[in-house]
């Protein structure tokens, strides 16, 4: 028992402080393309957005992208992933994204509201 202890005491020295830190990747999308949201809607993307990747999926063939609260995905082919130093610019597209989003689904939303108080 002690030297399991002494084990994973040396393990847990030896790790990076920063191990735990959460990594985001981020990807802009290579062309323009229709997409199909996980929450019903099917939304334009334009070449150049960028989105923080979720997941690869089908032997790295396709990439699942989010923005907000919902995924989408594309084929790896028409994305490729951001690099560091174009990050700021990356972050900023997407926040846009995000706000239109947002606006649009807020937008959906009212209108249903109103239409059923009509009826």
């Amino acid at each position: 028992m002690k030297v399991i202890l002494a084990m994973m005491a040396v393990l847990a020295a030896m790790l990076p402080a920063g191990a735990a830190d959460r990594v985001i990747m981020y990807a802009m999308l290579t062309e323009a393309q229709a997409v199909h949201l996980t929450d019903g809607v099917r939304w334009q993307m334009d070449k150049g957005d960028c989105f923080p990747v979720v997941a690869y999926k089908e032997a790295h063939t396709m990439v699942i992208l989010q923005l907000a609260g919902a995924q989408f995905m594309v084929p790896a082919k028409t994305a490729r992933v951001v690099p560091e130093k174009e990050l700021p610019a990356a972050l900023a597209n997407y926040r846009a994204n995000v706000k239109t989003y947002i606006n649009a689904y807020s937008a959906r939303w009212r209108a249903n509201a109103e239409g059923e108080k009509k009826e």
